[in-house]
């Protein structure tokens, strides 16, 4: 009877020193906050009629969420952290954590903070957002010639340092890899900022190099725009190679009150690999191929009336060059609005109607209309 009653006493005082040990461990973190959107819209895509046909409908489902948190370390800086997944899309496509920011860091007294993970590119922050808002984008952002692109938008394998604010002046940098599967595929980036009173200006630049490319159509006609004579008809381009790129933006925001007004131009340039590709069966060999083009993208907002936003946009993409020698048919523009309507300071609702015009075709009508909440 002894030894049980010793044993219970043993037993009491453990469990006891793991509540005790419990009780006193400090949080994992300071802050953890749960952010994210339910953000779904109705479209039908201008874009999916140029070449003749109707366009179907098109539910798009933004709806998204992630996690964010800081911790002051007690034999370090405050670390701070995000992990973010992406749209739920039309069948739960990539929603999954860490398709969006998702990365690990730390922040100082000063306001800077330095980042390791999966983020924007300094570059493409400023590109996004306004300069390719109310459906802008589908030709400033995403609807250029310049075959594989010339910049990146978001890469995991990237470190970037965000500067505090001096005097209205904050810049970023940033690099990393490229095509993630290729240590010899990199890119580095730089943004610089300048706000005064009601101006804010905007200058970026990134550089990539050894990017991997698919051919298409677009590169046959600049490959092409460097032959005399005239061009064959074609159907299937076929191939691959590699680039190196740079691209840069210079943009400004003017806040006027009820009024505000943004513009940019930006140009995006690539230098091929010397290869060889395919075009309907046939095997062509091209050496020293380039490709450039600029765009530019200006906007007007007014939000004079309660609880109402109203936007204008119009985008384009210049004819893109080929070692200075035009692409026929490169040309790209959209005419895009956006009337908004606060349902509460984290409800919207919207009807976006635009007109566009790809590859110097005969400009379709596209519309979305979309609600979207904010927590």
């Amino acid at each position: 009877m002894e030894n049980v009653f010793k044993r219970s006493l043993l037993g009491l005082a453990i469990a006891s020193a793991a509540v005790a040990t419990t009780a006193q461990a400090a949080p994992a973190t300071d802050t953890v906050d749960l952010y994210g959107q339910v953000a779904v819209s109705v479209w039908q895509f201008g874009e999916d009629k140029i070449g003749g046909g109707d366009a179907p409908l098109n539910v798009v489902n933004e709806s998204r969420f992630g996690l964010r948190g800081s911790k002051e370390l007690a034999r370090g800086p405050n670390l701070i952290w995000q992990l973010e997944g992406g749209d739920v899309g039309d069948a739960g496509g990539n929603s999954g954590l860490g398709v969006r920011d998702t990365y690990i860091g730390a922040s100082f007294d000063d306001g800077s903070r330095v980042r390791l993970g999966r983020m924007l590119t300094p570059l493409y922050e400023v590109i996004d957002w306004p300069y390719s808002g109310q459906r802008a984008g589908a030709i400033f952002d995403w609807g250029g010639d310049v075959v594989g692109g010339a910049r990146y938008d978001r890469q995991s394998n990237m470190v970037r340092f965000d500067s505090g604010n001096y005097s209205g002046f904050t810049f970023n940098v940033a690099a990393g890899r490229g095509t993630e599967d290729d240590k010899d595929s990199n890119f580095y980036g730089v943004g610089a900022h300048y706000s005064t009173g009601l101006f804010t200006l905007h200058a970026a630049y990134e550089a990539g190099s050894d990017r991997d490319v698919s051919a298409n159509s677009t590169f046959y006609r600049a490959y092409l725009a460097q032959q005399p004579g005239n061009p064959p008809k074609f159907d299937e381009v076929k191939g691959s190679t590699k680039s190196d790129t740079d691209a840069y933006l210079l943009g400004f925001e003017l806040n006027l009150g009820d009024f505000g007004v943004y513009g940019a131009y930006k140009h995006e340039a690539a230098d091929y690999d010397d290869g060889k590709f395919n075009v309907d069966g046939s095997e062509i060999n091209f050496t020293d191929m380039d490709i450039e083009q600029g765009s530019y993208s200006v906007g007007l907002v007014y939000s004079g009336v309660e609880n109402w936003q109203f936007k204008a946009n119009y985008a384009a993409n210049l004819e893109a060059d080929a070692k200075g020698k035009s692409i026929s048919g490169s040309e790209d523009y959209i005419v895009s609005t956006n009337i908004l309507y606060f349902l509460d300071d984290s409800a919207i609702t919207y009807v976006r109607p635009y007109m566009i015009s790809k590859d110097d075709s005969d400009a379709e009508f596209g519309w979305g209309w979309g609600v979207e909440y904010y927590f």
